[in-house]
């Protein structure tokens, strides 16, 4: 986006950068190349320019514009027929020779079988349908290659024709009047010349077909990938079958307007009209790969085609000069389709990481002796629970019983019960990736999905959502709609939910963008009981842990990317300010939860390094870094780093615990109390760790219930749901 949309609190002056740096135009234009309407944008943008030069350079101008709509209302409807056959992967060659059999077999219907108007109509267009429907049997049931099969009915067809013309070349020279038939000529609808007016209603419903039904969604997904279209029940064949029908069917009624406004017609009618109509779609944008096109942009091109050949009147050209530029044209634009096509995604994906420069503060030297930083092997032999079984419990949660809840990166939420955790069991799945554990006031377990949302877990197992979403915001580009990575969550003491969503842009399997940006992508996302919910904090680096104050009125707020703690008030009479609790830690905070001497537990997920910090103030480097050097060699910080440590409500540090060794416990990213101990969670460990607190930093708070409450009124065995 090139600008950062505020919600709630505004935190991006954390990053201690001026207004310029909100900016980010690279991942604006990425943004906006990455948009699915700017596939066919590049063509029809230079088709607009190749318009404006022949309208300046020729004598067309706006007198014309009557004869150009013509042109346009009949054989828009062979582009929009070519467009549905070339988005599902074919190619129609032979829609000219069914303009003119189509127009012939109408005007000896009506001429000299003395047919009534109101048969003749459909008749023509059923006609071009049946035809359509020979290649359509030739092509998606008898697996025959379409430009093969179209070529050879575009001579066959137009044989017919001309066998039609021969037969009754004397009937059809005398004239008839007919009103419908003259109206279908010369005639309006409110002022609006007949042809255009049926030419605008098949445009909005074609339109509409392709991108808003699931048929259109079919015709896309067949020509993107037929295998993949095939596995996931799409019939392919039937799909394929019904473009050719419709290729036809619009063919057969663009014949019949010709006839119509003619009033009379021979075989040449329609005669390289299939090329006409393939230039126009090609300068719109349709893919000639299948999978990707719009009828609309497929008009815009017919406009741009029927502009030259004005021009190509006006200057007298013959019909060889006029066919030689669209050749050229048509040749011009495959070519941009093809290298755009190609190139347009790279190019976005190059430009969407866009570092920002971070203002941060001394670093800290935990090697240092003497101090509360000293590295220590407190965490160490901490015992193992469900070792080797779990892959990369973030968090967890003890119910009222002792069961111990944690999650896995295989989407799993195990259950550990017994005294010691022994006996381990899948509780539940969840789809993606369990990590903040939390309890409401109803003793119901809530989970933080990364890449779905918040979910409840109840005591069968069952997973049922609470929120993956918010309001989109009106100034960004990107769709930041959707929650996707909830990271971590807490109750407060009025039932809403508070979630840190660590990106509105990278989904969960990049984090390591985020470590490499340090932009203010993240938010604070309330969910209120009625499910409702809210961003409260806007632009933040890299939020993650969430928790809940002892007393109830604010929240605390790890910033991982800025190395600090924050506070919102959600209550009282300071609710809705933000004030700093922790600044310029030594490391990259993870989760914060309660302890219950009425402190708090926090972990560090890695730690700063001279390195790192001489990084954030380089963007330029880290960009081309990530442009030229695969993602496990990026320069990130020191992940593997086993540190927990004690705070109070001022920031005070008043413990650190290590795992010195890294063996056992090599990454700890959240801690839980209950019952004197403290339980050990980490992403990329394969175990949680349970270790004995001393009496000292053991209080008589249960810091697992929701601030503000007595108590549950049930254990979480026997919550209803």
């Amino acid at each position: 986006m090139f600008g950062i949309a505020t919600r709630g609190v505004d935190a991006f002056p954390l990053t201690g950068r001026g207004w310029r740096d909100r900016l980010t135009p690279l991942q604006g234009i990425s943004d906006v190349i990455g948009k699915r309407w700017m596939e066919g944008a590049v063509p029809l943008v230079l088709a607009a320019v190749l318009t404006t030069g022949v309208v300046f350079m020729t004598p067309v101008g706006a007198t014309d514009a009557p004869l150009i709509m013509d042109e346009v209302a009949e054989k828009s409807l062979l582009a929009i027929g070519l467009t549905l056959v070339m988005v599902a992967g074919g190619i129609d060659l032979s829609i000219g020779s069914i303009v003119g059999c189509s127009s012939l077999a109408a005007l000896t219907a009506f001429r000299v079988w003395g047919w009534p108007m109101e048969v003749v109509i459909p008749a023509a267009v059923i006609l071009g349908a049946m035809l359509g429907a020979i290649n359509g049997v030739l092509i998606a049931k008898m697996k025959m290659r379409p430009f093969i099969t179209t070529l050879v009915t575009l001579v066959a067809f137009g044989g017919a024709a001309e066998a039609l013309q021969s037969r009754y070349t004397n009937q059809l020279a005398f004239p008839k009047s007919d009103i419908l038939w003259d109206f279908l000529g010369e005639g309006a609808i409110a002022g609006i010349p007949t042809a255009w007016a049926i030419f605008g209603i098949v445009l909005v419903v074609a339109h509409i077909g392709l991108t808003r039904s699931r048929w259109g969604w079919w015709v896309t997904a067949v020509g993107s990938d037929r295998r993949s279209a095939r596995r996931n029940g799409i019939p392919v064949d039937r799909v394929v079958f019904l473009t050719y029908v419709l290729s036809g069917a619009l063919a057969g009624l663009a014949g019949l307007l010709t006839a119509a406004r003619l009033g009379r017609t021979d075989p040449a009618v329609g005669e390289g009209w299939e090329l006409i109509a393939l230039t126009a779609v090609v300068i719109g944008g349709v893919s000639l790969k299948g999978g990707r096109g719009s009828v609309v942009r497929a008009v815009a091109g017919m406009v741009v085609v029927a502009v030259i050949l004005q021009a190509s009147i006006a200057f007298t050209l013959e019909a060889g000069g006029y066919t030689a530029i669209l050749a050229l044209v048509l040749f011009s634009f495959a070519i941009l389709d093809l290298k755009w096509g190609k190139y347009r995604l790279r190019i976005a994906e190059k430009l969407t990481i866009d570092p920002g420069r971070i203002s941060v503060g001394p670093l800290v030297d935990v090697t240092e002796p003497g101090t509360v930083w000293s590295i220590n092997s407190k965490l160490t032999d901490a015992p193992p629970i469900g070792l080797g079984t779990i892959e990369g419990a973030e968090d967890c949660a003890l119910d009222d019983e002792g069961n111990l809840f944690c999650g896995d990166r295989r989407g799993w939420i195990w259950r550990f019960s017994g005294p010691d955790h022994t006996n381990g069991e899948v509780f539940a799945r969840t789809g993606g990736m369990p990590l903040g554990h939390a309890w409401d006031r109803d003793g119901v377990l809530m989970v933080a999905v990364g890449g779905m949302g918040v979910y409840r877990v109840f005591p069968d197992g069952e997973t049922k959502l609470v929120a993956n979403q918010v309001r989109r915001s009106l100034t960004s580009l990107h769709d930041d709609s959707a929650l996707r990575f909830a990271d971590d969550l807490d109750t407060a003491p009025d039932g809403s939910i508070y979630v840190s969503d660590f990106s509105t842009r990278t989904n969960a399997a990049e984090y390591m963008v985020e470590l490499v940006e340090y932009r203010p992508n993240g938010r604070i996302v309330r969910i209120d009981p009625d499910g409702s919910t809210d961003v409260v904090v806007s632009n933040y680096v890299f939020p993650n842990g969430i928790c809940t104050s002892h007393d109830g009125q604010s929240i605390l707020i790890a910033s991982t990317g800025l190395f600090r703690v924050d506070r919102l008030w959600i209550s009282g009479s300071k609710q809705g300010q933000f004030e700093p609790v922790m600044e310029n830690l030594p490391g990259y905070c993870d989760n914060i939860n309660r302890a219950s001497d009425g402190n708090y537990w926090m972990s560090f997920i890695a730690m700063r390094t001279p390195m790192s910090d001489l990084l954030m103030k380089y963007p330029a480097v880290r960009r081309r870094m990530t442009r030229e050097v695969p993602q496990d060699n990026w320069l990130v910080p020191q992940l593997n780093v086993s540190c927990v440590l004690k705070f109070d409500d001022q920031g005070n540090v008043l413990k650190v615990f290590w795992d010195k060794s890294l063996e056992n416990y090599p990454m700890v990213t959240s801690i839980n109390e209950h019952a004197g101990h403290l339980y050990l969670c980490g992403l990329l460990n394969n175990r949680v760790g349970r270790l004995q607190l001393d009496p000292e930093d053991v209080g008589d708070i249960d810091p697992r219930l929701v601030p503000g409450t007595t108590g549950r009124s049930l254990p979480f065995s026997e919550v209803a749901r």
